[in-house]
């Protein structure tokens, strides 16, 4: 498969009062994305916050986000990255992002990098690996938001072949949310692959560290001649809830990693990353 419809959502967090009011807003996306073909539909981090407003355990919803992920993905015949869930990992949890495939196969990706608030207070635990696997719609890979801001992340997983990078993230300001896009961008450079960028958007008023948002989510390319000039496929109005959707061909990928204008993945000279000191 070359050409592939993939969705990006901007998903606006609100209180809920019940589990069925927040798979409703969920669902509505994942309809929109299938009535318009998408095949790889991208969910933002922190996506089940909400829920926390209800119980502030997290685990406890951990069941019935699993079966409502893994039913879109089987009735919709798509694969889906369902965001990301506080997840209890032994005696600690994870910020654990599920990716969801129609024939009921799921995999996970840990954040591997911590910000200040998921280090103290909540002591979450930190992943150790990084996930690529292949699909129907390419090899893909994740990186949580504050994971795609350390390069060599993203560089272990498109040297094990990645072509799509899912950076789900949430992000609370300005500052937090460009230092997630630009890095994005980067990623999509340096390593001549696309990045699904899902972004959280809304206010959950009263839920520590959940009280405001700034997002935008986007389709990422490479900058080169057979991409739109600025990498960016499409992308949504700022703070709204909404589902982008994109169609990418994978082949213009091993093309312009052979012969585009610039071939950064053939040009690596890490022998040359020395630093002198005079």
């Amino acid at each position: 498969m070359s050409r592939v419809r993939l969705g990006a959502v901007q998903f606006q967090h609100r209180p809920v009062s019940t589990f069925d009011q927040f798979a409703a807003q969920v669902r509505n996306h994942a309809l929109y994305a299938a009535d318009c073909g998408v095949q790889l539909l991208v969910f933002p981090e922190y996506l089940t916050a909400p829920l926390a407003g209800i119980d502030s355990d997290w685990e406890r919803w951990t069941p019935e986000v699993l079966t409502l992920m893994t039913d879109l993905a089987k009735v919709h015949q798509m694969v889906i990255l369902g965001g990301t869930h506080l997840t209890r990992v032994g005696t600690g949890l994870r910020n654990r992002a599920h990716l969801f495939f129609p024939d009921g196969r799921l995999f996970h990706q840990d954040k591997v990098h911590m910000t200040p608030c998921e280090v103290d207070p909540w002591a979450l635990e930190r992943g150790n690996d990084l996930l690529v696997v292949d699909s129907p719609v390419g090899r893909l890979a994740v990186n949580i938001c504050f994971d795609v801001e350390f390069p060599g992340a993203s560089q272990a997983v498109a040297d094990a072949g990645a072509d799509i990078l899912l950076v789900p993230s949430a992000t609370d300001d300005r500052q937090g949310f460009w230092r997630v896009r630009y890095c994005a961008h980067a990623r999509a450079v340096e390593n001549q692959l696309y990045v699904i960028h899902s972004g959280v958007t809304g206010a959950l008023p009263g839920l520590r560290y959940f009280e405001q948002w700034y997002g935008r989510s986007a389709i990422i390319t490479p900058c080169d001649i057979p991409f739109p000039p600025d990498g960016i496929m499409v992308q949504g109005e700022w703070n709204e809830d909404a589902c982008l959707v994109g169609e990418v061909d994978l082949g213009l990928l091993q093309r312009i990693r052979q012969s585009g204008s610039v071939t950064p993945r053939k040009e690596r000279r890490p022998e040359a990353y020395v630093a002198r000191s005079q």
